[in-house]
């Protein structure tokens, strides 16, 4: 029995926090809105991340200062890097295009891309949050800034010229010595010889519960959520076809952002985008956020340690592998060794756990129009999908009404054809 597909205005893909803002952004517009996700909405990587907006990290992760360290990042137990090696074969092509984005003069136009993105991205976040705060599920932002420390003076002293550079472009931040960041973190008293504050820097008490909240407030105005894996994208006389495992949509337009599920959707939208799924983790300690009132990373280690509602996070690091590796325990102890380093025994986790991160080569999104019409991207965000959602979905409205600023064609798909 053949049935009939159902039909969208605009359909996005993927519910996760850059979905649910770009659904936001869209009916304000007055677009009609379904969301299409197999999950409940912010279930994946939205919930598990450092629950910190980062609008200061101007810098992509591939630069000239990071290629002298690959040797230590790739071999190294102590690295907060790790690679499966099995998965060396599949993983070299997107390795060597991060070591060709490390270059001088593409880390300086990743740097100005980002400096564009960023720049608006707390006031976006700010409105958006303004909207939904009454809702009781929505999760309470902080404008505490977050605190990036550093355990040893030598690499204290070697981050000014960092600190210098951001300057330049910027980004508000202030230089910190021991006893200064003392002041702030009584905790880091004896550890922190040295931190940078970013005092705009803010951090959500919950992100699930944000998404969650997000979520009510558009059913509330209107938007569809559809509880099914979109496999498939195809041109349609009147827009875009949806292949799902529940049944065929039809959309006059269609949002990917799928995350780090996205890149077959965009082949087969005809682009051919380098994503590579970086596997992060988390592990929660209950009562133990009294310990810190911000965000705080500890630079050697390069992970962030937030304090959420009743628990302290700590989250980081970054494994390439592949998607459906098991948990790599050794990540966990990772983290955990570390943090106790600092604090003391912290007992039982309350909570592990492992998410996958979109990650490209250049540390950009992909925000723009696919090879087909009516698709239009918004994925790859890597580390800063929580802090650039609503900015992103603010661009997306922007480009579906034929109003994207110039600069965003640095992010378009199409700069990997080239």
């Amino acid at each position: 029995m053949h049935v009939q597909p159902q039909h969208a205005d605009v359909a996005i893909i993927g519910a996760g926090i850059v979905g649910l803002s770009t659904a936001w952004a869209l009916i304000e517009e007055g677009r009609e809105v379904v969301l299409i996700d197999p999950g409940p909405p912010g279930g994946e990587a939205s919930s598990g991340n450092a629950a910190t907006l980062a609008n200061y990290a101007v810098e992509p992760l591939a630069r000239p200062s990071l290629l002298p360290t690959l040797p230590s990042l790739l071999f190294s137990p102590a690295s907060p890097f790790h690679l499966r090696w099995r998965h060396l074969p599949r993983l070299t092509p997107w390795l060597l295009r991060f070591v060709g984005a490390a270059r001088r003069s593409r880390t300086e136009h990743a740097t100005r891309t980002l400096c564009h993105l960023l720049a608006p991205s707390l006031d976006d976040w700010l409105a958006l949050h303004s909207s939904i705060q009454t809702d009781s599920e929505a999760a309470a932002l902080h404008q505490r800034g977050a605190l990036y420390f550093f355990r040893r003076t030598r690499n204290w002293q070697l981050a000014r010229s960092d600190f210098e550079a951001r300057q330049r472009l910027g980004v508000a931040q202030l230089y910190l010595n021991a006893q200064e960041t003392a002041a702030l973190e009584p905790a880091l008293d004896g550890i922190a010889q040295g931190a940078i504050l970013f005092p705009e820097a803010c951090h959500f008490g919950d992100p699930l519960r944000l998404a969650n909240g997000l979520a009510k407030q558009l059913e509330r105005r209107g938007a569809t959520f559809i509880p099914a894996r979109a496999v498939s994208l195809e041109r349609h006389a009147h827009g875009v076809s949806i292949l799902t495992d529940a049944g065929d949509w039809h959309a006059e337009q269609v949002v990917v952002a799928a995350g780090a599920w996205s890149q077959p959707l965009a082949r087969s939208a005809g682009d051919r985008i380098p994503l590579e799924v970086e596997r992060g983790y988390h592990l929660e300690f209950s009562g133990a956020e009294t310990l810190l009132s911000r965000p705080c990373c500890p630079a050697e280690n390069a992970f962030y340690m937030t304090p959420l509602e009743g628990r302290l996070r700590i989250a980081g690091t970054v494994e390439l592998g592949h998607p459906a590796d098991p948990a790599n325990h050794a990540r966990l102890a990772y983290l955990r060794r570390h943090a106790e380093a600092m604090f003391g025994p912290l007992g039982a986790a309350s909570h592990e756990w492992l998410g996958l991160r979109p990650s490209l080569p250049d540390s950009l999104p992909v925000i723009g129009p696919a090879a087909i019409p009516n698709v239009t991207y918004a994925f790859g965000h890597g580390h800063l999908g929580l802090t650039l959602a609503p900015t992103t979905g603010r661009l997306v409205a922007a480009s579906l009404a034929g109003k994207a600023p110039h600069w965003l064609r640095h992010c378009h798909a199409s700069r990997f054809a080239r």
